[in-house]
C-alpha cells in the first residue's frame, strides 16, 4: 500500500490535481508538527489549486488528523429551545443549550435555525442579547438607549416592575443605523462574528 494517491484507471478527467509523493510529505508534515490549523495548509491548498476540505481529508484518510464526528440529531427539546431564542445571537443560543446538557458549534446552530426558518418573522432582539453580541455589558445598550443613539421600543409583555418590566425590543435596522453612526463606540473584536454579518447583509453565515 503506498502512502500516496496512485494514478487511477479511469478515463473521467480529475477534478482536482493529485497527491504527489511531495505533497505527501509536506501535508504530513504540516499536521504531524500541529500547524494544520494555520493559514500554512489553506496557503498549501491555493498553490496547488486544491480546496482546503480536500487536505483535510486526505490528512485524516493517513491517519494524521482525526476525523470529525457526525453530530446527533436535534431533540425536540433542542429544537423548541432554537426557536424561542432564535432572535439572540448564536453565542447566546449556544450558552442556553449548554445550560441543559447540550452541546452544539455555532455553525451548527446557525445552519439548523436557518434551515427551521426560525428567523423568518423576527426583526429584533432585547437589549441583553444585543450587548451580548456586541461583547458589551447590558449597560453600554441601555445607555445608548437612554441617549437616544439606539432605537428601540417596549415589548408588550404586561410584566410587572417587580418583574424588571416590559424588555427592550431594537429591530436590526435600528442596529445597523447604530453601528454605522457610531462606529467609533464599536470594538470590532468583540463583536459575535456570525451575528454580525447577518446583521449587515440579512443572511446567516455557515
Amino acid at each position: 500500500m503506498y502512502d500516496y494517491e496512485q494514478p487511477r484507471l479511469s478515463f473521467k478527467p480529475r477534478k482536482w490535481p493529485a497527491i504527489t509523493p511531495q505533497m505527501h510529505k509536506k501535508i504530513k508534515f504540516l499536521y504531524r508538527n500541529k500547524v494544520c490549523c494555520s493559514g500554512e495548509v489553506k496557503e498549501f491548498a491555493a498553490e496547488h489549486g486544491l480546496p482546503r476540505w480536500k487536505i483535510t481529508r486526505y490528512a485524516q484518510e493517513m491517519g494524521w488528523s482525526a476525523k470529525q464526528k457526525k453530530a446527533p440529531p436535534w431533540t425536540d427539546r433542542e429544537l423548541k429551545i432554537l426557536k424561542q431564542s432564535a432572535h439572540h445571537c448564536p453565542d447566546v443560543i449556544q450558552r442556553r443549550l449548554k445550560k441543559i446538557g447540550f452541546n452544539r458549534s455555532i455553525n451548527s446552530i446557525v445552519l439548523k435555525r436557518k434551515r427551521m426558518r426560525f428567523l423568518q418573522n423576527i426583526n429584533g432582539q432585547s437589549a441583553t442579547s444585543l450587548a451580548i453580541c456586541l461583547g458589551e455589558d447590558s449597560h453600554f445598550v441601555l445607555r445608548a438607549i437612554r441617549t437616544g443613539i439606539l432605537k428601540a421600543s417596549k415589548r408588550i409583555q404586561n410584566r410587572t416592575p417587580q418583574q424588571g418590566g416590559n424588555a427592550w425590543l431594537i429591530k436590526d435596522k435600528d442596529v445597523r443605523e447604530f453601528i454605522i453612526n457610531n462606529v467609533n463606540l464599536i470594538d470590532l473584536r468583540k463583536v459575535d462574528k456570525y451575528w454580525f454579518v447577518g446583521l449587515l447583509t440579512g443572511e446567516d453565515l455557515i
